[in-house]
């Protein structure tokens, strides 16, 4: 396959034509194996964000859905594959939605794909969407509360919002992110398109202004220098003041993978923790279930 083939693998940036790339491609084999899309639903990434979906379908079988910032379309048409479900992606870069409608082409799903306006615009009508998804957006947008009203327009009352979105730190935070980043340290200030970050405390007084009443949160960092200590070694490296936090790092990068089956046995402890700590844990990117009002 090679749509986008130029672009594969460039998450963030610009490309020549001076729009961002955020690339995402469909996984294929989800279209074969019942393994695979076993897997893709207990990928901690997944899983959640499948929760609330399945939540929603319950109560709605059939809903108009958006996918809120698609990029290049792949994760869009991996949920659509795994809910049998067609969902509009929506994004505001005419290249990436190009990808996207090709390879909804190319794996013959009924999805499509259209361009949010200059203002912020979604192309459709007011309470006429019962469900909008958006995963890593908010963090990148200029006014969050400008797309959160966006989203409460064009909702049916009771419908729902499905939301991965990036945060900064709350003031309860003890994590070692939160220490590192108190000391001049922080990952999140590492990705240059991250133009809104807020406390997860701010942002939910935003979703509360905009009329969404929060379902439910899990945070998606519970044990992050555990399940991810490449991350510390890639911020410590050469950093005077935090030797033995990026020795331990360095130790623990490769111990953690001579486990057998790596890295499935942390996949499932990381899902399993999550599930029954991640509703109160803090974090610097959270998984929310909202409603409509």
């Amino acid at each position: 396959m090679n749509i986008g083939s130029e672009y594969r693998g460039q998450w963030g940036g610009k490309i020549g034509n001076g729009e961002e790339m955020w690339w995402s491609e469909p996984n294929t084999a989800l279209m074969l194996s019942r393994w695979k899309r076993f897997l893709f639903r207990v990928d901690v990434r997944q899983h959640f964000i499948l929760r609330f979906w399945d939540r929603l379908l319950a109560r709605t079988p059939a809903p108009v859905a958006l996918d809120f910032g698609c990029g290049a379309g792949g994760t869009t048409l991996n949920f659509a594959r795994i809910l049998a479900l067609p969902l509009t992606g929506l994004d505001i870069f005419e290249t990436q939605l190009g990808i996207a409608r090709e390879f909804a082409k190319n794996q013959g799903l009924p999805c499509e794909f259209k361009k949010i306006g200059e203002d912020g615009h979604i192309p459709f009508a007011d309470a006429s969407v019962d469900a909008v998804m958006s995963l890593d957006v908010l963090g990148h947008v200029p006014h969050i509360p400008s797309v959160l009203a966006e989203w409460a327009r064009v909702l049916k009352p009771g419908g729902s919002v499905i939301l991965f979105t990036e945060s900064t730190y709350s003031a309860g935070d003890r994590s070692i992110m939160r220490r590192l980043a108190d000391d001049g340290l922080d990952m999140m200030g590492m990705v240059p398109e991250h133009i809104s970050l807020f406390s997860r405390e701010e942002l939910e007084r935003m979703f509360a202004a905009a009329g969404f009443r929060m379902e439910e949160r899990f945070s998606a960092n519970l044990g992050h220098f555990f399940f991810f200590p490449k991350d510390y070694l890639l911020l410590l490296k050469n950093r005077a003041g935090h030797r033995g936090l990026y020795w331990l790092a360095v130790v623990w990068n490769r111990v953690s993978k001579i486990t057998p089956f790596y890295p499935w046995p942390f996949q499932i402890l990381r899902l399993a923790l999550t599930r029954a700590f991640g509703r109160r844990a803090f974090g610097t990117a959270y998984f929310y279930d909202l409603r409509r009002l």
